[in-house]
């Protein structure tokens, strides 16, 4: 039996199966190619078959969820995933065809149970490469047609906006179910730690940590050449007289591997605020994320409200909001920082912008209460555009931050003004979501 194979003894999402819920994605550029396979050949350079390599770009056949920690050099576009996903190579008789990138979707499509976070240092496999008939897990689309589980022998060539060409895309979907225990997959033995959830959306009794579903679509470019009736992707070598030969198979062979190296607290924070909140998140994913530690309102009598679960912000009202530096800012890069905020117009329908100024530190919402002095409304550091629509919003303060973070301030004081002449409604930490600092 192949070594891949095992995995396909697990259960199968079933075909057609389509449902809402929270999700979120990352793209990664195409990184490099090897012989390696850090899962199924690990430190065994150039055993494995060829391999396209996306995401950390030290991945090779002697990464561990260590080594690529350590690296944290990535082509996602979410630099607090420097994880490693890798699929075989791709070919037809004109050639190698290089993967443009990949993107993959973290997906809660039948959210009947909640998910849990993916544990750092989990190693995943999904498909067969030794297959030759169409498999629920692996799926094929051409520019401009929809999914199918047949291979196609061709991709037509599209006009769009992107410009004139034809493109393949092959979908992997990797199990959801978790054995609670095991991150590293037993391939001497052909033990999965992983299977794929029950038609009902649960998981079955021997991996019962649910966790997202990856979906993993790599692109490859095929420029104006649309055919596809000689496309092979690789297969382990074979020795041959000393030689390791290089095998090919149909495009039915697809699969995919990954080994989980996000920054453990984005991820957390997309599975909580994404996945199990039923929200469509794209990549919006913090790098770094803190939580306001104190927020109160301050109303146009000067009252100060600390304990309501909205805070007001009307034209005689402040908001005032600070947040804990975080820590270890030079472990990842970041380029923006930004206040997120739970809020609405509650007057009308109209879109408008607050005022967002620095406000000073030396205050809480127990024993110390503010008042409206400590908003500095000589500095304004931002805005916060909204409508009537209830949703989270970042909005950038990204020089105030760098200059906080410059000054080696343990904390940050914002405070919101607004003189729109509307109500506006903001979640504070004791309501629906608590405000936060948001840096990616």
């Amino acid at each position: 039996m192949s070594m891949r194979s095992a995995v396909c003894l697990m259960l199968f999402l079933p075909a057609g199966v389509a449902y809402a819920g929270g999700q979120f994605n990352v793209q990664c550029a195409y990184s490099h190619t090897l012989p390696d396979d850090a899962i199924v050949f690990p430190g065994q350079p150039g055993r494995a078959m060829v391999h396209d390599f996306f995401g950390n770009t030290g991945a090779d056949a002697y990464s561990t969820y260590y080594s690529l920690n350590d690296n944290k050099v990535t082509t996602c576009n979410a630099a607090a995933d420097p994880s490693s996903y890798w699929v075989p190579q791709l070919r037809r008789a004109s050639g190698i065809v290089v993967p443009s990138y990949q993107k993959t979707y973290y997906k809660n499509d039948q959210p009947v149970i909640p998910l849990h976070t993916i544990p750092a240092g989990l190693e995943m496999l999904a498909g067969d490469h030794r297959s030759s008939v169409p498999k629920p897990q692996i799926n094929y689309l051409c520019r401009g047609g929809s999914y199918t589980q047949i291979a196609p022998t061709s991709c037509p060539v599209v006009t769009d906006s992107s410009g004139t060409y034809a493109q393949l895309d092959i979908s992997v979907h990797f199990p959801d179910c978790w054995d609670g225990r095991t991150l590293v997959p037993n391939m001497a033995s052909h033990i999965m730690n992983m299977a794929y959830r029950q038609a009902d959306g649960k998981c079955p009794a021997a991996y019962p940590v649910k966790i997202p579903e990856l979906q993993l679509n790599v692109a490859y470019d095929l420029g104006q050449d649309p055919d596809l009736s000689t496309a092979q992707l690789s297969m382990d070598p074979i020795f041959v007289n000393g030689t390791w030969v290089p095998q090919w198979g149909s495009l039915y062979t697809a699969h995919a591997d990954f080994i989980n190296t996000w920054k453990t607290d984005s991820l957390q924070y997309a599975v909580d605020n994404c996945s199990n909140a039923n929200i469509a998140c794209s990549n919006s994913i913090p790098t770094y994320y803190s939580k306001a530690s104190a927020d109160v309102w301050v109303d146009g009598g000067g009252v100060t409200h600390a304990s309501d679960s909205t805070m007001t912000s009307d034209a005689g009202s402040v908001v005032l909001i600070k947040f804990p530096t975080p820590a270890n800012l030079k472990d990842y890069p970041y380029t923006n920082s930004y206040l997120q905020t739970l809020a609405q117009n509650v007057t009308d329908t109209s879109a408008v912008t607050l005022d967002i100024y620095a406000a000073s530190t030396n205050w809480d919402d127990t024993t110390h209460l503010p008042t409206a002095a400590v908003c500095n409304t000589n500095q304004r550091i931002g805005g916060i555009y909204l409508d009537n629509a209830l949703q989270p919003r970042i909005n950038d303060i990204t020089r105030y931050v760098a200059s906080q973070v410059a000054a080696g301030s343990s904390q940050m004081g914002v405070c919101i003004r607004n003189a729109t002449g509307r109500t506006i409604q903001i979640s504070s930490r004791d309501g629906a979501r608590t405000p936060a600092l948001f840096m990616k």
